[in-house]
């Protein structure tokens, strides 16, 4: 719902509704949101780009880079909240082994 349920029950004296287009969108969000859940959008007649191999191995590149980037930050901020961890520092989770 896009409005208030207020709005939808109410409406002053002084003012004149012209269009009940908040239904409308709510609509149109749930069909859109259907159709991107089942697959059926965006189809080819919405997709008629269709990249070159050098663009797609360039893609592809960028990807794998992004994909390291993000793994090492993973990594780094995991290494940084297991050292601030005095539970882990005092090895009260026991070791990688299950053994305390």
């Amino acid at each position: 719902m896009l409005s208030h349920p207020h709005h939808e029950e109410f409406v002053p004296k002084f003012c004149k509704q012209y269009a009940r287009v908040g239904v409308d969108i709510n609509n149109g969000l749930a069909q859109f949101k259907k159709e991107v859940e089942d697959g059926a959008f965006p189809g080819d007649q919405y997709s008629p780009y269709v990249m070159t191999k050098k663009e797609k191995i360039m893609f592809e590149d960028l990807l794998k880079v992004d994909a390291e980037k993000r793994r090492s930050k993973h990594e780094e901020a995991a290494s940084k909240l297991k050292q601030s961890d005095e539970y882990e520092q005092l090895n009260l989770y026991g070791d990688k082994n299950g053994s305390r």
